[in-house]
């Protein structure tokens, strides 16, 4: 691999250490059922397609807001609740462009009184409730505050719509990673994909270090190409967690067990159920799979670990051992489907003639693994938001961006 590509392994590993201490069950999910104020959902029905690009750990779309346009950028956070911009004046350290609200003729702060506000369960509200409504969101990426508001929004090959996001004016993050905010495609009212009156919605990402470019589909333009080989449909796991936790708003699947070479790692009833996730690189494990895992992996190299080159990372070989002898991973979920993870995907050269597994266990996610965007790549994956699955193929994802 090139160097480059080292770079980005490492800086994703790193980034997947800090979000780790962002406790999962991140709070203030939307009611379902509310409707939104008619002009904050007008957009259209119908097939969008989105690029997608991969800036320093994630995976961006650009989007303009305002009148006249202002380009912002934005990381994909499918289990994210909300669309989300830092606004001037800017809350973390420098880099992006932000939302200029006093520059956009069309900007329009909601008020407490609008459905949108009243779907927040942390809004605040001033006086007698009439001025703007503010709201609290914990992300992915960290808490944020600011206000509900509604402007024109463009995205990808999508028309034009007045669509609600927040704009950030306060933070617990020192940085988002050169993006000015995220794009929320989760369970809520609120996500991109709820606006849009999108059904389903998927994606397809393009290896880090190629410079092709990924892509996003909402709507009727969110399909497979079709049941070929390695293709699988599993159900989205259904939680009993209170309706305003960051689990309810995430798409979790049943993983079975997790195959190694000729090792197979039954998952253990307590810590079956696993996250997809855009917001977090790399893949996290409950500790006893990662264990497991570790071992089968090494059993198949049939070297010897090295000491790792880089902080941070735990199981690393020779290159030369690990190319050669490295397994790739097959997850087996419920139903019956199978996703494989190729070893390009999850083993990367560290320096020093040493290639290091990007994989990790933490005792801090609360029993629940989480697939990271990098063990995602070239996989075409269609969440369906009626049938509530996750459909997924292999497919070459520069080709339909």
């Amino acid at each position: 691999m090139a160097a480059t590509a080292a770079s980005c392994w490492k800086l994703c590993f790193s980034t997947l250490l800090l979000m780790c201490l962002i406790p999962l069950t991140r709070a203030h999910e939307l009611r379902r059922g509310l409707e939104l104020a008619d002009d904050a959902t007008t957009a259209r029905p119908g097939g969008v397609t989105v690029p997608v690009h991969f800036s320093q750990a994630f995976y961006v779309v650009n989007r303009t807001i305002g009148t006249p346009p202002q380009l912002v950028s934005a990381i994909i956070d499918i289990g994210g609740e909300l669309v989300w911009t830092q606004s001037l004046p800017p809350l973390l350290q420098a880099g992006p462009a932000l939302f200029d609200t006093n520059a956009s003729s069309t900007f329009r702060p909601e008020p407490c009184g609008a459905a949108v506000c009243e779907s927040i369960p942390t809004r605040s509200c001033a006086g007698d409730g009439g001025g703007a409504c503010g709201y609290e969101a914990s992300t992915s990426f960290g808490r944020t505050v600011g206000r509900i508001g509604t402007d024109a929004v463009a995205i990808g090959t999508a028309a034009t719509a007045r669509l609600a996001f927040g704009c950030a004016v306060a933070s617990e993050m020192d940085t988002m990673w050169g993006s000015s905010g995220s794009v929320g495609l989760g369970r809520t009212n609120l996500s991109l994909a709820a606006q849009m009156n999108a059904t389903a919605f998927s994606y397809c990402l393009a290896p880090p270090d190629t410079g092709k470019s990924s892509a996003l589909f909402l709507g009727a333009s969110a399909k497979l190409a079709g049941a070929g080989k390695g293709a699988g449909t599993t159900p989205f796991v259904k939680t009993s967690t209170p309706p305003n936790s960051g689990l309810s708003r995430s798409y979790l699947l049943r993983l079975e067990a997790i195959r190694a070479g000729n090792a197979t790692i039954a998952m253990p009833q307590s810590g079956n159920t696993i996250m997809v996730s855009t917001a977090t690189p790399v893949t996290a494990l409950v500790d006893s799979v990662y264990r497991d895992l570790r071992k089968a992996v090494a059993d198949a190299v049939g070297a010897a670990p090295v000491p790792p080159p880089v902080q941070n990372y735990d199981l690393c070989f020779p290159k030369a051992s690990a190319s050669g002898g490295a397994p790739d991973l097959v997850l087996a979920f419920q139903g019956g489907a199978e996703m494989t993870v190729p070893v390009s995907s999850y083993l990367f050269d560290a320096g020093n003639d040493t290639a290091c597994v990007a994989i990790l266990g933490s005792p801090a996610l609360g029993g629940v693994s989480i697939l990271g965007s990098l063990q995602q790549v070239h996989i075409h994956l269609l969440f369906d938001l009626d049938k509530e699955t996750l459909s997924f193929e292999p497919a070459d994802c520069s080709a339909l961006s």
